[in-house]
């Protein structure tokens, strides 16, 4: 069971209205909710027509008075009605019969002080707080009354496990919320209790904030009250005469921006709930960020309770895979590898995210030495036939790192054609490590002619095969799956095989064949013309042009080139003076080298023909 109180300073600021939004929302979700009404002068909750058809009118008051006369704590239940809201049951304990003669006499009988000092009032609220427990109540939501009174502290530091502080951020509120604020904090201390504060500014004007008022407000609100802005909700007032009706707009107007509004707040609530699953996986998810700004700021305690709150949810939900998982995440943020592993673990044995986990796992025993298990993790990655690109590639640049590991790339392209498209979204890492060329190239050959691939996929794997193998040294077999006649070009061959052939010529001979870069020039430089935005291009017309000794025309080329690679330098790109995939940056640098060999009066040579042959 979670007691929350909803208190305010003032009226007005739409404290009743937000619990049972809250309320309702909760119930819906299947929680058994009990709302209390400790607003006990002004009594509110029973004109919501959530709770008008309440049958039980005896309430809090009655309790109290009951208990005061006989001395015993009376049978909660008897002061507790069931409702219903669409069908959805939910529980009310009202102040009393507030509308009948008599209940303000018997009210003003109750002597706050007397009833504490001389007649075990604590004892009693705790009892009445064990016997909402006992009747299996999920949250327990107390709508207290305003201004510094006795019933007040019962509500915000006896009563409940958090407290929603609501307020329009205003010199009054804020000024009288302080020294409340300030009780609970102490309460804490004294008692050593832990109850849980949100803020939430309520009814706060929808209008431009020109000259910083509103900013200015919510700033020395949050500098007395001791809260970050961030984590404050935030309700507007909302223009609308449904709001007289006194429904509960999460069920009326679900989609409006108030119930939308009351939604966040209704998770902020249940955030501060840890034993409620869903509230540990929301406070997970909040706690990165949370983190983040407190990096920023330099605070340096909040890595501290971050960390202690994230075991204490551990704890209360050891077996549950989602929340191992998002544990990880924010143990991995504060530092703490050891816990992250044991967390990724959970997550793993539970199925929840397994490959994403194992990356987890696999790079934190990285940092740790142990190599072996990360290799272990890595490979049941490559191995798992739900892996996609976004699992498989992180986990191949890991596996790098480990001696052997081209040996494991057959696991990834050991995939049928209908999971091509994970293949070719790999290809420009795959085809960044030369090593890994032969492997690629024999598995986009067998979809070069699949049945099962699209025209467009075969191409795809067609043209990247021979990259493949050109990259490698197979030169030979590059021009065998090129099949070109360099005698007799056939006008539809494209660009594109044409310039791997005189590649290929070039790596197989040791010699340039001038007379077929002159034919690739002729077409490259045609009527068409370049591509406008490809370095790749222009690149290769940079190296045919060189060929030729049209020095001037492939300087011009390269520029050009450098020019389009400066626009996404993150980007993976081919670099036809390598055979490889590069990313942009890199490809700037190969095409500075490539700019100095022609300003030194040398014609341009392919680097990667020394490498490969070289093997």
């Amino acid at each position: 069971m979670f007691v929350v109180t909803f208190y305010s300073y003032k009226g007005g600021v739409g404290r009743t209205m937000a619990l049972v939004n809250v309320a309702v929302a909760q119930a819906k979700l299947g929680k058994k909710v009990l709302v209390v009404d400790f607003d006990l002068e002004a009594p509110g909750l029973q004109s919501y027509k959530v709770f008008q058809d309440a049958s039980c009118d005896r309430g809090i008051v009655d309790y109290i008075t009951a208990y005061r006369l006989t001395g015993a704590a009376p049978i909660a239940g008897d002061y507790i009605t069931h409702c219903k809201v669409e069908g959805t049951p939910i529980w009310l304990m009202p102040a009393g019969r507030h509308t009948k003669r008599g209940y303000t006499d018997m009210l003003n009988a109750i002597d706050w002080q007397e009833l504490y000092e001389d007649q075990e009032g604590y004892l009693m609220f705790e009892d009445l707080k064990r016997q909402w427990q006992s009747q299996g109540f999920d949250y327990v939501l107390i709508d207290s009354r305003t201004g510094h009174t006795d019933v007040g502290g019962i509500c915000t530091r006896q009563l409940p496990d958090a407290v929603v502080i609501m307020f329009l951020p205003n010199p009054q509120n804020i000024a009288g919320l302080g020294p409340i604020v300030d009780s609970i904090h102490a309460e804490n201390k004294l008692r050593k209790k832990n109850i849980a504060l949100h803020f939430c500014a309520s009814n706060v004007p929808l209008l431009d904030d020109e000259n910083n008022i509103l900013a200015d407000a919510f700033a020395s609100a949050s500098e007395r009250l001791g809260y970050e802005q961030d984590s404050a909700s935030r309700i507007e007032h909302y223009s609308s005469l449904e709001v007289l009706t006194q429904s509960a707009f999460v069920l009326s107007r679900a989609n409006s921006r108030l119930a939308k509004q009351y939604e966040e707040l209704r998770q902020s609530v249940v955030a501060l709930n840890f034993e409620d699953r869903e509230g540990a996986v929301v406070a997970l998810c909040e706690m990165p960020q949370l983190f983040e700004d407190a990096r920023r700021h330099h605070r340096t305690k909040v890595r501290e309770v971050l960390l202690e709150q994230t075991r204490e949810i551990r704890t209360l939900h050891p077996d549950d895979g989602e929340i191992a998982f998002l544990s990880a995440r924010v143990l991995s943020d504060v530092g703490d590898p050891t816990s992250e592993i044991e967390s990724l673990s959970i997550a793993i044995r539970n199925g929840f995210e397994a490959n994403r986990a194992r990356l987890g796992r696999a790079y934190n025993y990285l940092v740790l030495g142990r190599g072996a298990d990360a290799s272990e993790d890595l490979l049941a990655v490559l191995g798992s036939p739900t892996a996609t690109v976004f699992e498989l590639g992180p986990a191949l640049q890991l596996l790098q790192t480990i001696n052997g590991w081209t040996s494991d790339l057959e696991r990834v392209l050991d995939r049928p054609d209908t999971e091509f498209s994970t293949i070719a979204s790999l290809a420009s890492f795959i085809m960044s490590i030369r090593d890994a060329l032969p492997a690629m190239a024999s598995r986009l050959e067998m979809s070069a002619d699949s049945k099962v691939l699209s025209p467009a996929n075969r191409k795809f794997a067609y043209n990247h095969a021979i990259l493949c193998h050109i990259g490698a040294g197979a030169f030979e077999r590059a021009k065998n799956l090129i099949g070109l006649d360099p005698r007799s070009i056939a006008p539809d061959t494209s660009v594109q095989d044409i310039f791997n052939y005189a590649i290929a010529d070039w790596g197989e001979s040791g010699a340039p064949n001038v007379a077929l870069f002159a034919e690739l020039v002729k077409r490259m430089v045609g009527p068409k013309g370049l591509p406008a935005e490809d370095s790749n291009i222009r690149q290769c017309l940079a190296l045919a042009l060189s060929v030729q000794g049209d020095i001037e025309g492939a300087q011009q080329s390269l520029r050009e080139a450098f020019s389009i690679a400066s626009v996404s330098p993150g980007e993976m790109v081919f670099d036809c003076w390598r055979y490889l995939y590069i990313p942009g940056e890199e490809m700037l640098a190969e095409l500075r080298r490539m700019e100095e060999i022609l300003a030194g009066g040398h014609q341009l040579q392919p680097v990667f023909f020394a490498e490969v042959r070289a093997e």
